[in-house]
């Protein structure tokens, strides 16, 4: 799995080359863990942008699980250095004898920190609200809910 991550960044990275605005980012948050995404701009859609995210998340008794995921994400409100956006997406998720599949919308605001010369660099906070179905014979978990801060560099 991991292999297969590495090979789908390098070709979202090659492709995303001569995309206009790309990103690369950390976030953290509900449920506690650790994503790193990457954002290639207009890659969908003139205006829709698609973010590849890997992530690990610490579940209940200790218990780790790692994932990776898709978003499309489109905004809608900018005005300066803030920005609103919307998104929904995919992503797999494997950990503690189990695999599921979350789809989910979000919702999400950043601030870009052009006043302080540093335009490339931006602080974003995230909503999403979704449902996890079980690919192994566990249960659903119906609804999903989660929230992230995290920063971002555009390249």
């Amino acid at each position: 799995m991991t292999h297969r991550l590495a090979i789908l960044l390098t070709v979202l990275a090659l492709v995303g080359a001569a995309s206009a605005q790309n990103w690369f980012g950390v976030r953290s948050g509900y449920p506690l863990g650790v994503t790193l995404h990457y954002g290639v701009g207009n890659a969908l859609a003139n205006g829709a942008d698609l973010r590849v995210s890997a992530r690990v998340v610490v579940g209940s008794g200790g218990s780790a699980a790692f994932g990776v995921g898709l978003d499309a994400l489109v905004d809608v409100f900018a005005e300066g250095p803030v920005s609103a956006y919307v998104g929904a997406g995919p992503s797999l998720e494997a950990g503690g004898g189990s695999v599921a599949l979350d789809v989910h919308g979000l919702v999400g605001g950043a601030f870009r920190f052009t006043d302080a010369g540093l335009a490339p660099l931006s602080v974003f906070v995230e909503a999403n609200l979704g449902a996890a179905i079980s690919l192994s014979g566990g249960s659903a978990r119906i609804p999903t809910f989660g929230a992230a801060v995290g920063f971002n560099w555009d390249f």
